[in-house]
């Protein structure tokens, strides 16, 4: 798979997240009482296939008079992407530049079997769980938002933590593809 068809789906929905532990807490650990999508994390890690990613908030930017959070995904080949969100009322929306205009990203209110397009139609979202499980090399994880993403000739699965936003992705047979990663093994002690 090209990273041209991934960073799409990626910037739908790993915008919400990235982990810079706070003193205390675990990796692992859901935040019971917070978003699926929170917009306020500084950096976060993942492995995405053979390749890997980080995301860091980056600054705050205006569009149509609405101040969004900018985050810039940047791969491993120097690669990278700017997302911008913002949050209202237990909305979560993002900014698409190509289209001049937001689009929700995700609804607090919405129940499982909900679905919605992306503004350019090529893919579709659909609430799957909010029970859902995953396991990655770090983690065994409980009680996730999952969400399915249909493309035109593939579809996965997102899986979302409370506190923590995206933490990975499978394919529909529950194959691991991304998972978020403490630190990559080649920093060294490096955080």
């Amino acid at each position: 798979m090209k990273h041209t068809v991934l960073i799409p789906i990626l910037l739908f929905f790993s915008y919400n997240c990235f982990a810079q532990l706070e003193e205390g807490e675990g990796f692992c650990e859901t935040k019971k009482n917070e978003s699926y999508f929170p917009i306020d994390i500084s950096v976060k890690k993942f492995f995405w296939g053979i390749s890997y990613y980080t995301e860091k908030k980056i600054g705050k930017k205006k569009f149509n008079g609405k101040t969004y959070i900018e985050f810039k995904q940047t791969w491993k080949g120097g690669n990278s992407d700017v997302l911008y969100l913002r949050t209202e009322k237990g909305v979560v929306y993002a900014y698409r530049e190509e289209f001049n205009k937001e689009q929700v990203r995700y609804d607090s209110s919405f129940k499982v079997g909900h679905s919605w397009k992306t503004l350019d139609g090529n893919t579709t979202y659909t609430i799957m769980s909010y029970q859902g499980k995953l396991t990655t090399p770090f983690c065994e994880y409980e009680d996730l938002l999952v969400m399915k993403a249909d493309l035109k000739d593939e579809a996965f699965l997102f899986y979302y933590l409370r506190g923590k936003g995206y933490i990975g992705a499978t394919t529909l047979d529950k194959e691991l593809i991304s998972c978020m990663t403490p630190k990559f093994e080649f920093e060294s002690g490096k955080e």
